[in-house]
């Protein structure tokens, strides 16, 4: 039996999945908007481990990435990333700049204020599609940006949410942006703690014992 199985019932899984594809449909209209390119985004996946497995399951864990960090607090707390591989994620930037009216509102095209308004795009599209269907208030911070192999970057961030050796539930979407040279990813990915999913399971009226 998988650790998704084991921890979430079919019915928990199913709703954590039809409120995150709703926000992740959200999410990838509202960025296309943004960006002037067209977005996709893959069905949520639900996944639940240790640190160790979740690291260990990364294909290419020395490849760099860059990684914006968005925490949210209120009536759940966690934190958001986004992500995507070094090679792609300065050419993708440079695009959203000549293209993007919210990159365009700087003087100077700036690498990490692009991608800090990505992550803010899509974290305010999931937290608002939570808000709406749940009735919870988060609000996220500012977006920390951290850069290296994948899996100290990851490492560093699960750590926070993972202390005493417990396990660690996520959500994580692909997105994939066309109408460049070539077609560049990022993921997306949902952290909230523990207590919080117990909340979202109690406004869902689901029992999660």
């Amino acid at each position: 039996m998988s650790a998704v199985n084991s921890y979430l019932t079919s019915i928990q899984q199913d709703a954590l999945k039809e409120i995150f594809n709703i926000g992740s449909g959200n999410a990838a209209t509202t960025l296309s908007e943004a960006i002037r390119q067209k977005v996709l985004v893959s069905v949520p996946q639900i996944k639940i481990s240790g640190m160790e497995e979740a690291l260990s399951s990364l294909i290419k864990p020395n490849l760099p990435v860059i990684c914006l960090v968005n925490i949210f607090v209120g009536d759940i707390s966690g934190c958001t990333i986004w992500l995507m591989p070094g090679d792609t994620a300065l050419e993708f930037a440079q695009l959203c700049w000549l293209r993007a009216p919210i990159a365009q509102k700087e003087e100077k095209f700036h690498f990490g204020n692009i991608h800090r308004q990505i992550s803010s795009i899509l974290t305010e599209s999931y937290l608002n599609t939570l808000g709406d269907m749940l009735e919870l208030t988060t609000i996220p911070s500012t977006p920390i940006m951290l850069s290296g192999p994948i899996h100290i970057v990851m490492g560093k961030i699960m750590a926070e949410y993972t202390r005493g050796g417990g396990m660690i539930t996520y959500i994580q979407n692909r997105f994939r942006f066309l109408g460049g040279p070539r077609t560049a990813s990022g993921y997306f990915m949902m952290l909230p703690d523990n207590n919080s999913l117990k909340h979202i399971f109690t406004n869902l009226k689901i029992d999660r014992t």
